[in-house]
Formats: C-alpha cells, sequence, structure tokens
C-alpha cells in the first residue's frame, strides 16, 4: 500500500474515532445550566429544560408522546413526524420565540433516570409527576401564566393532571389553557372509530393494493373491542400501514446519534428507557385496556384548544368532537381545529396553521403584563 493510501486511510480512521468520541462523550457527559435540571419522585429523576423567552413569564408545559418517547429530544427535533420524516425542528419550537417552553421526561422515558419500574405505575402516576415539576418550575421561576400541551399519549398525561391526579381541583386553577394535540384518553373509544374507519377502506382495496387485505379485514371483522396486548400491538402495526408513516430503522438511528453528538441528547439512555418501558407488560396493558379516563374528562372547565388531523387513525377527529363535547368549559372558551391535510401531527400547510392556532390561544388567555 502506498503512502497516500495509508494517509487517507489514517486520515478516515481518525475522523470514525473522533466521532466515536464525541459520540461517547455526548452520551455521558451532561453540563446543565440553570435552565437544565432535574425533578425526582416516586424512585424516577426526570429531566427538565426550559428554552425559550423565560423573560415573558409565559411557560409552556410539552407533555410528550409514547410512552416512551422524549420531550428533550422534541426540543431538538421532532420525535414522531407525521410523514416519518426525521430531523427537522419540531413545530412547537417556533414559540421558544415568545415563551419558555418546558420539556421533561416522564418516568422511563427519554433521558429519565432513577429504578422507576413502569409496571409499578398507576395512571394517576404521571399526573402527580407532571404537578411535581410544575412545583419546581414555580419555585425556579417568575411564572405568571402556565399552559400545558398533551400531544399524543401526553394528553393523557396532562388530563390526568388537569382532572383525576391526587390535587386535580386545585391543579386547574393553576393553569391558564390546555392545548391537546392528536390526544387519546380511552383506547377503547379510539379503536372503535379506529375500526370502522379501517373496514371501509380495506373493503374498497383489492389483494393487489394490500396484500395483507383478507388478514385485516378478518382482525377488524373479529374484534369490537382490543383486550389482549398482541392485538393492540398489531392494531397499531396495521394503522400505522394504512396512513403510510412508517419511517425507515436509519432514519431514527442517525437522528438519535445526531442529537446525541451535537447536543445533551443521550442516545443510549433514551433507547434503553423506550425499551424497558415498552417490555413492561403489565404497564403496556393498562394503557391498552386503561378507560379510566373516560369518566373524569368532564371536570376539565379552563379553556381548552383541540388540534387534530382529518387523516388520523390513531388519534382520530371523532376523539377531538368528543372531547370537545364533554369537557365542562364554556362554549366560549373551547375549540377544535381539524388539520384537513394531516395524519398524526400536523403536515404542510397545516404546520403553519397549528402554529398560528396554539399562538392565538396563548395570547388570548395569558395573564397580560
Amino acid at each position: 500500500m502506498n503512502k497516500s493510501k495509508v494517509r487517507k486511510l489514517t486520515k478516515y480512521l481518525l475522523i470514525a474515532c473522533l466521532l466515536i468520541l464525541s459520540f461517547f462523550l455526548s452520551t455521558v457527559l451532561w453540563f446543565p445550566d440553570k435552565n437544565e435540571f432535574w425533578v425526582t419522585r416516586n424512585n424516577a429523576k426526570m429531566p427538565v429544560w426550559v428554552k425559550g423567552n423565560i423573560d415573558s413569564g409565559v411557560f409552556v408545559i410539552f407533555n410528550h408522546g409514547g410512552p416512551g418517547s422524549s420531550g428533550t429530544l422534541e426540543s431538538i427535533m421532532e420525535v414522531n413526524p407525521a410523514n416519518a420524516q426525521y430531523g427537522h425542528k419540531s413545530p412547537i419550537k417556533i414559540l421558544e420565540k415568545e415563551y419558555a417552553v418546558v420539556y421533561w421526561d416522564q418516568s422511563v422515558s427519554g433521558l429519565s433516570e432513577g429504578n422507576a419500574d413502569p409496571n409499578d405505575s398507576i395512571p394517576n402516576d404521571f399526573g402527580d409527576d407532571l404537578s411535581a415539576v410544575i412545583d419546581e418550575l414555580n419555585n425556579r421561576y417568575t411564572i405568571n401564566s402556565t399552559f400545558l400541551i398533551g400531544q399524543s399519549w401526553g394528553h393523557f398525561v396532562a388530563t390526568n393532571y388537569l382532572s383525576s391526579s391526587s390535587s386535580w381541583q386545585s391543579n386547574q386553577n393553576k393553569i391558564n389553557g390546555y392545548i391537546g394535540y392528536k390526544g387519546n384518553h380511552a383506547q377503547q373509544m379510539v379503536f372503535t372509530i379506529s375500526r370502522e374507519k379501517m373496514l371501509t377502506s380495506l373493503n374498497k382495496k383489492s389483494h393487489s393494493e394490500d396484500v395483507n387485505l383478507l388478514e385485516k379485514i378478518k382482525f377488524y371483522s373479529s374484534r369490537e373491542d382490543l383486550t389482549d396486548l398482541t392485538d393492540f400491538g398489531l392494531h397499531y402495526q396495521y394503522i400505522h400501514a394504512e396512513m403510510k408513516v412508517a419511517g425507515s430503522i436509519f432514519d431514527r438511528i442517525y437522528t438519535s446519534v445526531k442529537a446525541s453528538v451535537f447536543s445533551s441528547f443521550n442516545g443510549w439512555a433514551y433507547s434503553s428507557n423506550n425499551k424497558k418501558t415498552i417490555s413492561a407488560s403489565k404497564f403496556m396493558h393498562w394503557v391498552a385496556t386503561n378507560n379510566t379516563m373516560e369518566n373524569k374528562i368532564h371536570r376539565i372547565e379552563i379553556p381548552t384548544l383541540l388540534l387534530y388531523g382529518r387523516h388520523d387513525l390513531i388519534a382520530p377527529v371523532e376523539v377531538g368532537q368528543h372531547i370537545l363535547a364533554t369537557i365542562s368549559t364554556p362554549d366560549s372558551d373551547k375549540r377544535l381545529v381539524v388539520l384537513e391535510k394531516s395524519r398524526h401531527g400536523a403536515e404542510y400547510a397545516d404546520i403553519q396553521l397549528l402554529q398560528n392556532e396554539v399562538i392565538a390561544f396563548i395570547e388570548q388567555y395569558r395573564q397580560k403584563p
């Protein structure tokens, strides 16, 4: 091998070693500032990142999806984009220009630490965890207005805090408004709606369009509810395929590595926590089958903005319509915005619509200086 090739090979090896070292250091070292801190509750140590315009006194708390996703990663890029194209900024980040946006990772999610076991969780734990985060924020900052965003599974977390957790009545007094974004709180209702949509769509197809057509029709024709965790997983596999939102493993790994190298995000911790959560069968069973929130969500009385994608099968727009009709918020203080071109998350021109609606809602209900 000539000297030129040796030098080139050495250069590539050095670059590879530096990248590996950067990734390693970024995933084991964390240099937090005063706006990055931990909240501890029930054996879970949960990270909180406050970004944006803290001096505004308006704090918007983002409750991530999953279960098992990450608020800290959402602060860097969109974790679960509807189009499955990873690596771009979350539509929520625009709020940082005017407000303080709070990203936190739930127990056994994202960068959370501690000895918490998902199988030991009960539904109210998530609302009480959020309560602990809000209390710590109020201890650290001068806050004039507080808003909650409940994204997907985060809707369950936020509405549990508002209507079911141990201090739900006083909790509502601390919140100026709730923003529900593509959220579910009762899986049976969701399955009933999605099942009918799937059957309608599948019965219009031919076998050449979907090689698993008969298998899917049989699945939905033979089930009126979901009580089995395996069936729950199969249902989500089918609706993801129907919406064509399956992202590649390479994209997921690449974005996680990129975030780990260029920020305080820890890809190893995120992957480990996610695996621990989704493999906790007892926990995932009650996620799939627990419908207790259905009898409590009517307690919500604060201003509420709901945003749902017209083509979403994970959180169908009918869920938003049901919430709108069920909560006790006065009609003048609640509204549903349908994202007409979107699936499970804002897409295309709906991104701008989402941002405009959220900002207008916050401006309407924030405490004016």
